[in-house]
C-alpha cells in the first residue's frame, strides 16, 4: 500500500549517468482538477472554432441575432452533454486509478518527455525506484525508468526549443507548458521545483515565461 511517505518520495529527481534527469509526481485526482481543467479548456477551444465557423455563415448569409440563439441552440445542449460527460468520465478514471495519476519524467538538455506506467506492476516498481536510498537499484537506476518508459504510454515529448509559453506556479508544484498545440502541466515536488523550473526556462529560448 502506498503511504504518504512513499508519494512524497516518488517525486524526488535524481540524474542518471547519461546526464538524465529524471522523477516521477503521483497526482492525487480528487484532490487536485488540474487534470480536468486542462481537458476543459481543450475542449472549450474545439467548441469555440465549431460555434464560430456556422455562427459566422449564418451572419454573413443575413440571418438576425434574435434566430442566430435559435439555430445554435442544438450545438449548444450537445456542447452541455459532452462536457457533462467529460467530467463523469475524469471521475471515472480517477476512481480506477485508485485516486491517484502517476507521471514519469525524462529530461535531458533538448527535451522532456512525460510517460504513465502502463499498470500498476510498473508503479511499483516507479514507488520502489524512488523510495531506495542512494538511488540504486540492480546497480542502475536509469534503466529502470528508461525501460518503464519504453514501455509505458508516451503521453507528450516536447523539444526546449519548440516551447511558446511556461507559467510557473510553484505553490501548485505546477509548471504548465504550451507548444504549437500543445498544453500539458509538469508537476515536480517543492523540493525540486526551482531546479527543474530553471532547467527548463534556461533552455526554452523562445518561451514566453510568467511567475505566478
Amino acid at each position: 500500500m502506498e503511504t504518504k511517505e512513499n508519494l512524497r518520495q516518488t517525486t524526488r529527481l535524481f540524474k542518471d549517468d547519461q546526464g538524465i534527469y529524471h522523477w516521477a509526481y503521483s497526482l492525487p485526482m480528487f484532490k487536485n482538477f488540474s487534470i480536468l481543467r486542462t481537458v476543459m479548456k481543450g475542449m472549450c477551444f474545439a467548441f469555440l472554432v465549431v460555434l464560430c465557423i456556422p455562427a459566422y455563415i449564418i451572419i454573413r448569409n443575413g440571418i438576425n441575432i434574435d434566430d442566430l440563439g435559435l439555430v445554435l441552440g442544438i450545438p449548444l445542449l450537445c456542447i452541455g452533454i459532452v462536457a457533462i460527460i467529460a467530467v463523469g468520465c475524469y471521475f471515472l478514471v480517477a476512481w480506477i486509478y485508485g485516486g491517484q495519476y502517476m507521471s514519469i519524467y525524462s529530461m535531458d538538455e533538448h527535451k522532456i518527455g512525460v510517460y504513465q506506467p502502463t499498470d500498476q506492476a510498473d508503479k511499483n516498481k516507479v514507488i520502489a525506484a524512488f523510495t531506495t536510498t542512494a538511488g540504486v537499484i540492480d546497480g542502475n537506476l536509469g534503466l529502470v525508468f528508461g525501460s518503464i518508459a519504453m514501455t509505458g504510454t508516451q503521453i507528450v515529448e516536447t523539444n526546449f526549443s519548440s516551447i511558446r509559453s511556461l507559467k510557473l506556479f510553484p505553490e501548485l508544484q505546477e509548471i504548465r507548458v504550451h507548444s504549437f498545440l500543445t498544453w500539458y502541466t509538469i508537476y515536480v515536488c517543492p523540493e525540486d521545483y526551482e531546479l527543474v523550473a530553471e532547467f527548463i526556462t534556461s533552455r526554452s529560448v523562445n518561451a514566453k515565461i510568467t511567475r505566478k
